[in-house]
């Protein structure tokens, strides 16, 4: 009867160490998992850091494309003014 109580009030107080234990060792387990994760994350762009460079690529290029644009612009208006002065002569 005395090892029975005994037994009984070991076990309700290592209960919380029990759990504590076993938390841990969850803990252990999930821990390559959480490192390789947070590696791949570092490594490996999400979603809102691939749409961040696809539209700082796409205003790069219409950047570039006004500025061929103007150019030619200019270039054309550079050309019809010289055509302009020699049918003068």
């Amino acid at each position: 009867m005395i090892r029975k109580v005994a037994v009984a009030g070991l076990l309700l107080g290592l209960g919380g160490c029990v759990s504590t234990v076993v938390g841990a060792a969850a803990d252990v387990v999930t821990a390559p998992i959480r490192i390789v994760g947070a590696g791949i994350n570092t490594v490996a762009p999400g979603q809102k850091e691939r749409d961040r460079r696809r539209g700082k690529r796409a205003r790069k290029a219409e950047e570039a494309q006004r500025k061929a644009d103007e150019a030619q612009r200019k270039a054309d208006k550079k050309a019809a003014r010289n055509r302009t002065v020699s049918s003068a002569l």
